[in-house]
């Protein structure tokens, strides 16, 4: 008995496949192996050559082990520190070491040196009648400790920056070498007569420079706090520092920066002798050179002083 047909009177109507129509588009869009790539791998597959599932399950297992002992072996071996760069560290840090040394040696040397040439001269102006003018000269120059009622300035890095929040560190305000230089200079304009920051004296040849994060007064360099002492009248000295123009210097940086200033009047003020003194010309100061009738003597305990650079 034939079947009937599709379109026979009674018989239900047959659902076509939604995706029969999809097909072409399909393998437009997502092609499949190429029939040559097909036919190669079914012929390796028929020859024996192409791996089973299970054998390339354990081929990627090895090449993860085998990617993972070299991923371990290589930060081992970055973090194993390199013998020749520790050597050539620790040959640094002796270097460090024994130039420190050699510059502590050689300051007691200086000064044990310093003492003999006082001496001789001392013995020398005995019997030439010029010490008071080698007195004025040693104390223009800086070379001899004074002692004396003054001020004590001290300056301090921000706590925190100025613009970051509570608990927030960043980027911290720290005193630079124009702030002590204005300072100093604020102390010479007001009349002060010797001044050290940190315990070294400045003279006349002396510089406050800025290197890095470093402040560095002839060579050597400061950390903070930073501590200014002159010798002077007290009251000029602090008026300078609290209402004058230096005062108002000051009120800024602590105001815009937050660096904190104190100043304090002392009764007794040490101010050591200079631990680098040098002349510019090489000739006989006019101080100790022999004195004609038309020429005055050098004034009093009081030097005039140039203003550090």
């Amino acid at each position: 008995m034939a079947r009937p047909g599709p379109g026979t009177p009674g018989d239900p109507p047959r659902e076509r496949d939604p995706a029969a129509s999809m097909a072409l588009l399909e393998q437009v869009l997502d092609p499949p192996v190429g029939p040559g790539y097909s036919s190669a791998a079914q012929d390796r597959l028929a020859q024996g050559l192409a791996p089973s599932s299970g054998t390339r399950t354990w081929l990627m297992f090895g090449t993860a082990v085998t990617l993972g002992l070299l991923f371990t072996v290589t930060a081992a071996t970055l973090r194993t520190p390199d013998p020749a760069e520790a050597a050539g560290r620790d040959q640094l840090i002796e270097r460090i070491d024994a130039a420190q040394a050699l510059g502590d040696e050689r300051s007691e040397q200086v000064a044990s040196l310093r003492a003999d040439i006082r001496g001789i001269e001392q013995q020398a102006l005995q019997t030439t009648g010029s010490g008071s003018r080698l007195a004025a000269a040693e104390l223009r120059a800086g070379g001899v400790a004074l002692q004396g009622p003054g001020v004590e300035v001290t300056l301090r890095d921000a706590d925190r920056a100025t613009d970051a929040a509570p608990g927030d560190e960043g980027d911290l305000e720290r005193v630079t070498s124009r702030d002590l230089q204005l300072v100093v200079n604020g102390l010479w304009s007001a009349g002060a007569e010797a001044i050290a920051i940190n315990e070294h004296r400045l003279t006349s040849t002396s510089a406050i420079r800025f290197a890095g994060q470093a402040i560095i007064v002839d060579f050597r360099g400061l950390t903070p706090p930073y501590v200014v002492r002159a010798i002077g009248d007290p009251q000029a000295l602090q008026e300078e520092l609290t209402s004058g123009m230096t005062g108002a210097y000051l009120r800024e940086l602590d105001r815009q920066f937050g660096l904190g200033s104190e100043v304090v009047p002392q009764d007794r003020v040490v101010v050591g002798a200079g631990a680098r003194l040098s002349t510019r010309e090489g000739r006989i100061p006019t101080e100790l050179a022999p004195q004609t009738p038309e020429q005055d003597d050098l004034p009093g305990s009081t030097p005039t002083r140039e203003e550090p650079r």
